[in-house]
């Protein structure tokens, strides 16, 4: 597995984003409950994976900003993504998460974003995070409660048409 791990939990290592992991993106991007959940990303090749990846991660990474993460089992395969995200909307990080199905309801989510929520306490400088995630979303929205954060109202985050749910975890 590639280096630049950021953070180890109990089952999962949470790393940077290299090209080389384009074949997951392409695979995780085009899981139906990503695209009903979060969006069409439209990357269905190698080619707009790479682009993606480029523009996503990679960008953020060298402006030092907000940053979304892969996600590894242990064991090297590649399960997830989840980080932080700056949307030109919020003042503070959201803090985002997408996992292949095969491996949903495992905790899995929890103990990934429970470690990203450390790191955002210990080196972000932040009072707070937010999480953004579909009406309709009831799984996500019951992590986010488990985790700590708080429901914050609606918002029209990706649609003038469409509204998510905001919530927000507070450090004070």
């Amino acid at each position: 597995m590639p280096g630049n791990i950021i953070t180890v939990s109990k089952r999962c290592e949470i790393r940077k984003a290299t090209l080389d992991d384009a074949d997951f993106i392409i695979k995780l991007l085009n899981q139906q409950s990503f695209i009903e959940y979060i969006g069409d990303k439209k990357v269905n090749n190698h080619h707009t994976a790479i682009e993606y990846i480029e523009r996503s991660f990679l960008s953020p990474y060298k402006e030092g900003l907000s940053a979304p993460y892969i996600v590894y089992l242990q064991s090297g395969e590649a399960i997830g993504i989840a980080g932080f995200y700056q949307r030109p909307y919020l003042q503070e990080p959201d803090l985002g998460y997408a996992f292949l199905d095969d491996y949903t309801g495992r905790g899995l989510a929890f103990e990934t974003c429970e470690q990203l929520i450390a790191i955002a306490r210990e080196h972000l400088n932040i009072a707070k995070l937010h999480a953004i995630t579909d009406v309709e979303n009831h799984n996500s929205k019951k992590l986010l409660k488990r985790l700590g954060f708080e429901g914050n109202g609606k918002i029209f985050s990706q649609s003038p048409n469409k509204a998510d749910c905001l919530f927000t975890y507070y450090f004070c």
